[in-house]
């Protein structure tokens, strides 16, 4: 949408002057109103200089693909997902091939098949967190995981820990290794032990590394806190996870946006004004969706959609298909 006839409608109302609360985005193919905090980071007029680097890299590849005549672009998306979004820029051809995941979880048909190749930190010797789960009783365990390269600080782990106490329900909390190393002083306060640790770990376990489409297709699964990644995102519709969004940048705010008001699947944290998620907050959002049988609901919708997304003469299987059929056409 930014490229293609927003871009000075977003620049001129997301600057650092101009924070207008009624500020609202409406866009074709998406039935929702978009604030300032819903739209992708990258592309705020306020964002840092890094991230308008990342914009210049995208504007130059949308340049190049306008040179084209309706350039096909595969999207890892399903089609009952995003219906309208998929058709409403018409100078592109997007079509749905997702969602992308491992078979096994799909349709259960490989059973060898139990995770992603490209674990970024997976370790060679798996720890014990499955027997832990299995252990659990159904719906019950809270999955705390903010990807691979998303770094919360010292305060914000600290309330989080706080709330997951207050919470008092069983969780599994990844803790990547590689949070703790670098000069940063963002890195370096990652470094201090977490003050309730000992605490922690008689209620939940704490892990450096999971194969998290595994964990997360676990019967005790009850809730996902997440960064809202596109790929997390994915993953707890496909295995029918409620959520807790918790976005950090990126296009995580505008997923955290349609995780809570068009699917229905979870509820988005709400930062103080210091932009912390104190433990009282990150309590109210658990135990909100550890209680609610209507995002159950949904959760289960959205996991039957996708599975006949892939299913044979599904959508995926469906439009896969007429792009190999048009792409062997244009070869003859």
């Amino acid at each position: 949408y930014y490229f293609n006839g927003y871009k000075d409608l977003i620049k001129n109302n997301t600057g650092a002057d101009n924070n207008d609360p009624s500020f609202a985005l409406e866009l074709p193919g998406l039935p929702l109103l978009f604030k300032r905090r819903d739209l992708p980071s990258f592309i705020l007029a306020s964002s840092p200089i890094i991230h308008r680097l990342v914009i210049q890299m995208f504007e130059d590849q949308f340049e190049d693909l306008g040179k084209l005549s309706k350039p096909i672009i595969l999207v890892n998306t399903f089609d009952a997902l995003e219906p309208e979004a998929l058709k409403a820029i018409d100078k592109y051809n997007l079509i749905g091939v997702g969602p992308l995941m491992p078979s096994a979880f799909l349709d259960d048909k490989n059973s060898s098949d139990k995770s992603f190749g490209c674990d970024i930190f997976q370790k060679a010797k798996e720890s014990c967190y499955m027997e832990w789960l299995n252990s659990k009783p159904e719906q019950s365990v809270v999955y705390v995981s903010f990807g691979s390269i998303s770094v919360l600080s010292k305060n914000q782990m600290e309330e989080l820990a706080k709330g997951l106490l207050d919470c008092g329900r069983p969780f599994l909390w990844v803790i990547r290794e590689n949070q703790k190393k670098g000069e940063g002083k963002e890195e370096k306060e990652e470094e201090e032990e977490l003050s309730c640790r000992a605490e922690l770990e008689e209620l939940g376990m704490i892990v450096p590394w999971c194969s998290q489409v595994e964990v997360l297709s676990n019967p005790s699964l009850g809730c996902f806190v997440t960064h809202c990644g596109w790929n997390s995102t994915l993953e707890s519709l496909v295995c029918g996870v409620p959520v807790v969004a918790f976005p950090q940048w990126s296009d995580q705010g505008t997923n955290a946006k349609l995780i809570e008001d068009s699917w229905k699947t979870g509820v988005r944290v709400e930062p103080n004004e210091e932009g912390i998620v104190v433990g009282e907050e990150i309590k109210r959002c658990l135990d909100l969706v550890m209680e609610s049988d209507k995002m159950r609901r949904n959760a289960k919708k959205w996991k039957d959609l996708a599975r006949e997304a892939v299913s044979e003469g599904g959508s995926f299987h469906k439009n896969l298909k007429a792009f190999l059929e048009e792409i062997e056409e244009r070869l003859r």
